[in-house]
Parts: C-alpha cells; sequence; structure tokens
C-alpha cells in the first residue's frame, strides 16, 4: 500500500518493558513551536474564551446525571482512571486517547480536555461533516497550538492504494506505523484499546456518534507517551473520509474502497505545559461538568 502522506518525525525509539514504555531518544525534525512563541499568554486566552461548544442535549445530560447519581461518582471530579497514573485510554468525543508510561495525573487531565475542546469547538463552528472537511480539521490544529501543542503544519492529504475491503483500525495503525517506523510497542497499545473498544458497547457508541455524519465522518487516534522527563508525546492521528452510501459505523465496518475517500495526517507533537497553564481554567470553564458527558473510560489490561 502507498500512501500519500507526510510526517512531522522522522524516528521514535521506544523500548518496551513489561507494562512501562520509557521513550529513550526522539529525533523531532519538522515540530515547530514558533507558534507557541508567537502567541501572547492574553491572545491566547482571549482566543480560547472566544470558541463556544455546543450544549448538550437535555435528554443526554439528564440520562448521564442520572446514572451518575446512581454510580456515587463525583461529577466534579477527573474521569475514571485520570486521577492516578496507571496506564488508561478514553473514548473523548470523537478521539481514542490512550496513556501509557505513567504520566502524572494533571498531564492526563489536561490532555483530555484539550483535545476534546478542540474537538467540540470546530463542531460548534463546522458542523457539517460531510462538506467542512478542511475548515474543520484547520481550526482543530490552530486551536490545539493556543492549547500550546506544537504543530508540523501538516496537511490533510488523500489515501491512496487503499485494499478493496478494510477496516478504519486497521488503516489507523499503518498510519502509526508510518510515524514510529519499526517500533512495535505503541502499534501493539493502540491494537489492545481498539480490542477493548470493540467490546465496549458505550464506549464506541460514543464514539461513533460523535465521528460520523451523514455521508462523512472525521475522528482522531491518540497514543500519548510519558518521557524520561516526564512529559508527554502524542502521535496526533487525523482521519477524515466521505463515503457515497450514508454511514452508520465508522472504526470497526468493513469498508469497500470504491464507496471512499479517505484523507488523513500524522505526525508526533508535544504539549507546552506552561503554554496550557494560561488557558487550562478557561477550557475548563467551557467544558463544565457537561464535558464528561463525551467522555468514556475503555478497560485496558497493559
Amino acid at each position: 500500500m502507498q500512501w500519500t502522506l507526510e510526517v512531522g518525525v522522522s524516528k521514535v525509539s521506544i523500548v518496551c518493558i513489561r507494562k512501562t514504555i520509557n521513550l529513550t531518544a526522539m529525533v523531532a525534525a519538522g515540530i515547530n513551536d514558533m507558534d507557541i512563541k508567537d502567541f501572547s499568554d492574553e491572545a491566547c486566552v482571549e482566543f480560547i474564551k472566544s470558541l463556544e461548544i455546543p450544549a448538550v442535549e437535555p435528554a443526554i445530560l439528564t440520562r448521564s446525571l442520572m446514572l451518575t447519581a446512581r454510580s456515587g461518582i463525583d461529577i466534579n471530579g477527573p474521569a475514571k482512571n485520570v486521577d492516578s497514573t496507571q496506564d488508561s485510554a478514553f473514548v473523548a468525543g470523537n478521539s481514542v486517547v490512550s496513556f501509557v508510561g505513567g504520566l502524572e495525573s494533571q498531564l492526563k487531565q489536561d490532555v483530555m480536555d484539550s483535545v476534546l475542546f478542540a474537538q467540540l469547538a470546530a463542531d460548534k463552528q463546522f458542523p457539517n461533516k460531510d462538506t467542512q472537511r478542511v475548515e474543520r480539521y484547520n481550526l482543530y490544529n490552530q486551536i490545539l497550538s493556543y492549547c500550546g501543542w506544537t504543530t508540523t503544519n501538516e496537511s490533510m492529504h488523500k489515501v491512496t492504494g487503499l485494499k478493496q475491503k478494510f477496516t478504519m483500525d486497521q488503516i489507523a495503525l499503518e498510519i502509526i506505523a508510518s510515524v514510529v517506523g519499526p517500533n512495535k510497542a505503541v502499534l501493539e497499545i493502540v491494537a489492545m484499546v481498539f480490542g477493548a473498544l470493540a467490546k465496549n458497547p458505550k464506549a464506541l457508541s460514543l464514539f461513533e456518534n460523535q465521528a460520523k455524519g451523514k455521508d462523512a465522518g472525521n475522528f482522531q487516534i491518540l497514543p500519548c507517551i510519558a518521557t524520561s522527563d516526564g512529559e508527554v508525546i502524542m502521535i496526533k492521528t487525523c482521519m477524515q473520509f466521505s463515503s457515497s452510501k450514508r454511514v452508520t459505523k465508522v472504526l470497526f465496518w468493513e469498508w469497500s474502497s470504491t464507496d471512499v475517500s479517505l484523507y488523513t495526517a500524522a505526525s508526533n507533537t508535544t504539549l507546552n505545559r506552561r503554554q496550557y497553564g494560561v488557558v487550562r481554567n478557561t477550557i475548563m470553564e467551557k467544558l463544565g461538568t457537561s464535558g464528561k458527558n463525551f467522555i468514556e473510560n475503555i478497560d485496558i489490561d497493559i
């Protein structure tokens, strides 16, 4: 299969020992944080304040609050497993986010909040998944930049050479492989997360509903790895597609290459924690308690 996509990082060296991933080296050619340096703190906060996110439908919010009350979960507390350093995975809107390597709880929460807010704000401004593919992707990346994520200014590229029959999770693994190179540790973890997600109807339903439109869809697969100095590297894998047939399922559905046009972008990105600290409270206020309606835990055993 030939891929017409660009990646921003040429090599990642990952050593996997038992349940711990130790990032020992990274060649970050192409990562550019000038966008962060060029933003004043005030400009970042004002930009985030200017964005809106979709309101949660009353029926969804009421049902979620009822289930929360029955379970005794504190709605003002962090999502499950975010409040620990254990390896974990979540659906956050139309993103599948996984954490390995002992990331601290605050950093995991920052990752979750930033990617969820970027998706929801892009959804609000460009709600039509069928016709606003480029606009949605560009705004998503712009928001992440203001949150402190480094970018490679990567653009979406059409995937050619698709097999006659394929599933989106298979393609996502191949795209991630193009970023991490010969290292299989990350691929094995993402495959494990996909397997767990396929067995979790609630999390899968949330993801699919957020990812699909009538004749198109978009989603992100975001493995996050702790570095030796406690920072985070995220493999940002973005996928968008349009279909000649009505979309009913996304990730594990068997697609035909004659029915689908697929676009992808993949790169490594790191979070400037000081920069995110500037906008953290604003994003938390924007998401509010309703943001938890877009998050579901995926039980994994890494």
